[in-house]
């Protein structure tokens, strides 16, 4: 096994792992077994760690999407569905969460998600949480696109606007396959106004699969427990 490829599975079991320690999982998603590590690159900032902290400001343009297969075994052909919502601070109601980018047909290109032929149902908009309301986290998915996909009305037309949005309920009534690769970073404005206690970092040592030498990229950014929040 070469050391990219181990190196890759390694980063595949700490996003895992971070997803559950900031209760993405199973609170948003049911299952989570990515087969692909998705990478996050903001202008001025650089490639993302998974849950990494960002202002309003460093998060305004659109990212750049990067996707590396786990193995040579992971087909990147044909199209796929980018999403990103605001699954809001620990403790939300994630089945009406905000829907701030949802694209379909993407295609994967030299390695970064291409949206040059797809259909942007609602183009990126930059997060905007509530002042006072916690660390909201925002989550980037790629889903495989099967021939059988087939969009709810309401989500067949490009130019929708930021909106409350059913994720789970979108992938099923549109028929998309699973769970390509996923990714998440956080954004808070102002103090919170709520009592709020941090989810446990993914410590790199008690992966599994990690091999002298190979470390993890970035521990995870402490998520906020809370009962309600304004989501943006």
């Amino acid at each position: 096994v070469s050391a990219q490829a181990n190196s890759t599975a390694v980063q595949i079991e700490a996003i895992e792992a971070h997803f559950t320690q900031a209760a993405l999982v199973p609170e948003l998603l049911a299952t989570f077994d990515p087969s692909s590590i998705l990478t996050i690159n903001f202008d001025g900032v650089g490639d993302l760690s998974p849950g990494q902290a960002l202002t309003q400001d460093q998060v305004a343009p659109t990212p750049t999407i990067q996707i590396t297969a786990v193995n040579s075994s992971v087909d990147l052909t044909g199209n796929f569905t980018l999403a990103m919502v605001d699954a809001d601070i620990v403790g939300a109601d994630e089945s009406n969460i905000t829907r701030h980018w949802l694209e379909n047909s993407v295609v994967v290109s030299n390695g970064e998600v291409s949206n040059s032929s797809a259909t942007a149902i609602t183009s990126y908009a930059g997060p905007a949480p509530a002042s006072g309301s916690g660390p909201h986290r925002y989550v980037v998915i790629l889903y495989q696109q099967p021939s059988s996909f087939s969009p709810p009305s309401e989500f067949s037309q490009p130019n929708l606007g930021v909106s409350k949005f059913d994720l789970n309920g979108y992938v099923k009534d549109s028929q998309l396959g699973p769970i390509v690769a996923a990714n998440y970073f956080t954004v808070e404005v102002g103090t919170s106004t709520t009592s709020v206690s941090a989810t446990s970092a993914v410590q790199s040592s008690t992966l599994a699969s990690i091999s002298a030498g190979t470390e993890t990229s970035g521990s995870a950014a402490a998520s906020s427990t809370s009962s309600a929040s304004n989501a943006a």
